[in-house]
């Protein structure tokens, strides 16, 4: 791989920060967002008390997850997924997600993108890795309101992604 291609692949990212009346997701909602993201943490996400804040850290992490989908550039495989979707309850969350979210929140995702959501395995594991910490620091009560989210994405679009989820 190139240096070029290598930039490429690592993505820094910015949750988007949302305004009280900008979030979509209820209590049950936000807790299948984050297990859906946050594969190997179960346990300690049904023991967080959902708040804004982490209602709005959950959606900002669908909107990451959806829109460096999109920025791969992995969207033919859609029916396949569907067909093969063992993750059906997210399915709902990412519908009203789709018909519900702004436009200009979106990098790469188009309108007509938001109306067949894909997230792919490849993202989320990323996403996992480099926001589990800030998880953590929700579950122990010591995260910041108005902490910036940031973290780097390792997303190489050659890599075998053969779960695409929507």
């Amino acid at each position: 791989m190139t240096k070029s291609a290598r930039e490429k692949a690592l993505l820094r990212v910015q949750l988007k920060k949302f305004n009280l009346d900008e979030l979509l997701f209820n209590e049950e909602e936000t807790v299948l967002i984050l297990k859906f993201i946050f594969k190997r943490n179960h346990s300690l996400i049904d023991r967080i008390a959902v708040n804004d804040a982490l209602r709005e850290f959950a959606q900002g992490l669908l909107l990451t997850a959806v829109d460096q989908s999109y920025g791969l550039g992995f969207v033919d495989s859609l029916l396949n997924a569907l067909l093969s979707n063992p993750r059906a309850g997210i399915k709902k969350i990412l519908i009203k997600f789709g018909k519900k979210a702004m436009k200009h929140w979106f990098k790469h995702a188009t309108v007509k993108d938001l109306t067949k959501i894909q997230i792919y395995d490849r993202v989320c594991d990323s996403i996992e890795y480099n926001f589990v910490h800030k998880l953590q620091s929700h579950a122990n009560g010591v995260a910041k309101l108005n902490d910036n989210n940031f973290g780097v994405l390792a997303l190489h679009p050659f890599s075998n992604n053969k779960k695409v989820w929507a």
